[in-house]
């Protein structure tokens, strides 16, 4: 292992993109070219505007149009020739395929450091995203196997939760392995109290897919609006066929009037819409992917940062984030509870400003993005200063 000066962080998926994935790569990379590193980012072509961090070189790879696993493969055999070309004392990857591409190089070229930023293991997600996954238990198990050489052989992890790294040394990451837990985070905005026209605005920020449990949210968005006029926002990227079951789901609950379902925003749109909710949500379901392997939602850490008074999941990883000081803790995200938490936050005033103070406080004190690049940069030193003994 050598200095780490030159850097290829490779992630396949599109950069830049408006998911929480685009906002902590972003995050990261600034924190290695501040760092004094020399930093090329390998990535699928982006969607939309973002911001590259200046001094970083951006690599965009095209691949052909196929399946997922024939992008996935296409994508490692785009890598590998990339590495090979850059020659880098590092890669930091974030995903298996790209991983197999990093470890390669890094078996011809001793010395490499390979660095594995684990957000979610294939073997999980995708039965979620494509449902024929999870019924081919061939696939499932190549897939594992996949990640379980890479656990094995990597030269450190960094992960966003202490949740996800218990589930990766049960996946058998062994101990010995340096292990780093870099959390996301939030820039602190101006403190500003939200718009006391019109009906209180109830806000779910982030992936409109069915484990984040925003059917269960419009469920409870009938339930409220029997008691009470609410207005539910619920803003993020979603696929065509998600947005279609929504839509339907919304109309047979009768919520059109009370609910509004918008695309993925610009952050300084977002940071808008988080500003002028009265209540923040995130319902997470109960599930392997949500409670055992954990994750580390970046809505939870803007809805703290902007003061707004939370309602989430009582999970291992969100209770990270979250105790019952800073917002209000469900059991399981069922319409019922939902409704009665939010019910409950709009009766009690006072409850719901000292929750929206006290994330605020949180957030400021610990989980600035400020300090994840400080982690970031303290992480790589520490492997420099091991391996020189």
């Amino acid at each position: 292992m050598v200095a780490i000066e030159r850097v290829a962080y490779v992630a396949f998926e599109p950069f830049p993109n408006a998911k929480g994935s685009g906002t902590r790569i972003g995050q990261m990379l600034r924190a290695l070219v501040g760092s004094g590193r020399e930093v090329v980012l390998l990535t699928l072509p982006g969607r939309g505007a973002g911001e590259l961090p200046p001094g970083v070189e951006h690599r965009a790879l095209p691949v052909f149009r196929g399946n997922f696993l024939e992008r996935a493969l296409a994508f490692r055999h785009r890598v590998a020739r990339e590495l090979h070309a850059l020659r880098p004392h590092a890669i930091h990857f974030r995903g298996i395929f790209e991983g197999q591409a990093a470890m390669a190089y890094a078996e011809r070229h001793p010395g490499c450091t390979t660095i594995f930023e684990v957000n979610g293991l294939p073997s999980v997600e995708l039965p979620y995203h494509y449902p024929a996954v999870g019924q081919s238990l061939l696939l499932l198990d190549r897939l594992r196997r996949c990640e379980q050489a890479l656990l094995l052989e990597v030269d450190a992890a960094v992960t966003q939760s202490h949740t996800t790294l218990a589930y990766l040394r049960g996946r058998r990451l062994p101990a010995a392995t340096p292990s780093f837990v870099i959390p996301n985070g939030a820039v602190v905005p101006p403190s500003r109290d939200p718009a006391p026209s019109g009906p209180p605005t109830v806000l779910y920020a982030g992936t409109l897919t069915p484990w984040q449990g925003v059917a269960e949210l419009l469920m409870a968005a009938r339930r409220c609006n029997r008691e009470r006029e609410l207005r539910f926002v619920l803003a993020g990227p979603i696929r065509r066929r998600w947005r279609g079951r929504l839509e339907r789901v919304i109309r047979r609950l009768r919520v059109e009037d009370a609910v509004e379902l918008t695309d993925a925003l610009p952050r300084e749109a977002l940071a808008e819409r988080v500003a002028a909710a009265r209540i923040c949500v995130a319902p997470l379901r109960r599930d392997r992917r949500n409670e055992a392997q954990g994750c580390s939602p970046i809505k939870l850490f803007e809805y703290l940062a902007a003061g707004r008074p939370t309602v989430v999941t009582d999970l291992p990883c969100t209770r990270e984030i979250i105790g019952p000081e800073r917002g209000v803790l469900l059991h399981a995200p069922r319409p019922k509870a939902i409704a009665e938490a939010l019910l409950g936050l709009l009766d009690d005033p006072d409850r719901a400003e000292a929750l929206g103070r006290a994330g605020r406080a949180w957030v400021e004190a610990h989980a600035t993005w400020d300090r994840r690049r400080a982690a970031l940069v303290d992480a790589y030193a520490s492997l420099e200063s091991a391996a020189r003994g």
